[in-house]
């Protein structure tokens, strides 16, 4: 069985190597008084603000990429607010903003490993998915390699560099990749929720998808693929996706892959899950996305000989 230890030797990578992951921070100053407190780290002006309306602690802000507050304080580096937020007002820190980032890549991007290293800390159930913090490297490579396990077919199951490469930050032009490489790197940047990288990279801008199953509709291009994304966070809130079975076909571009959902946490699953891609290895993109999948409620069956209490009157 293969190691889940980080390598740090990875591949030779081709000539200008694409960098991943990194944003802009915006400026939340447009967004109300509270976001403003937790971007300067007011923490008294936090409390009076949210003593008058407790609801707003987790209010999104559509003119600011829809981030909460506490996703503007972990930006800013204002640890303190950030406490504050979390500890006294029950701040929701697995709320993606609009691109579906986390609030700890959020933070990292910003070079705040302090707050991201207090968040883990104050919330040990979370799971790290962003690369660049140890714990996400960690849980990246376990992803992987259970992944890895899954799969029967030897030239289905995906390539270590990828992996290597999203471990390192680098990623290879999008033009000189393998089907299975695109493919596979589409899937490892889902479980990273890097949804905005993966579209720029992975997907032709005349993208046709057949979306069914809990959604039923036909999407097009970037715009398609961001809503088809939007939709799936929208019912399963984070990457817990388990791949069962892939299979890259030797001819004709295009890859098929079966898998499953289950989120003890919020109680859902999807049992049905199946994607089919058609690649344009020249391009270095997906043309055609057929998509699958249910999601359920987990149901809990109670002991039906458990005695009852008697509660006639």
């Amino acid at each position: 069985m293969p190691s889940t230890t980080i390598r740090q030797n990875g591949p030779a990578y081709v000539t200008k190597p694409v960098k991943a992951g990194k944003i802009d921070k915006k400026d939340p100053s447009v967004c109300g008084p509270l976001f403003v407190a937790a971007m300067n780290g007011e923490v008294d002006q936090i409390d009076n603000i949210l003593q008058q309306d407790p609801k707003k602690v987790d209010e999104k802000c559509d003119e600011c990429d829809g981030y909460t507050p506490v996703i503007v304080a972990a930006i800013y580096g204002q640890l303190k607010a950030v406490e504050r937020l979390c500890r006294k007002w029950n701040a929701n820190v697995e709320i993606r903003d609009a691109n579906s980032y986390t609030i700890v890549k959020l933070a990292l991007d910003q070079n705040h490993g302090d707050i991201v290293d207090w968040l883990i800390k104050e919330y040990p159930k979370m799971i790290i998915t962003d690369p660049r913090h140890p714990k996400g490297a960690e849980w990246l490579t376990a992803q992987f390699w259970k992944m890895w396990n899954n799969i029967e077919e030897e030239a289905s199951k995906p390539p270590k560099d990828v992996l290597d490469q999203l471990l390192k930050g680098q990623l290879k032009p999008d033009t000189d990749r393998t089907v299975s490489e695109v493919y596979w790197e589409h899937i490892l940047l889902r479980y990273i929720g890097d949804v905005p990288l993966d579209i720029n990279r992975n997907y032709s801008t005349n993208l046709r998808m057949a979306f069914c199953g809990t959604f039923d509709r036909t999407l097009h291009g970037h715009e398609g693929i961001r809503e088809s994304a939007r939709l799936l966070n929208l019912v399963l809130p984070t990457t817990q996706y388990n791949i069962i079975g892939t299979h890259v076909a030797p001819k004709g571009q295009w890859v098929t892959e079966r898998w499953e959902y289950h989120n003890y946490k919020d109680n859902l699953q999807v049992l049905d899950g199946i994607d089919t891609f058609l690649i344009n290895e020249d391009e270095g993109k997906i043309e055609v996305m057929l998509i699958n999948y249910n999601v359920y409620n987990l149901e809990w069956i109670d002991d039906p000989e458990r005695p009852r209490p008697n509660t006639r009157v």
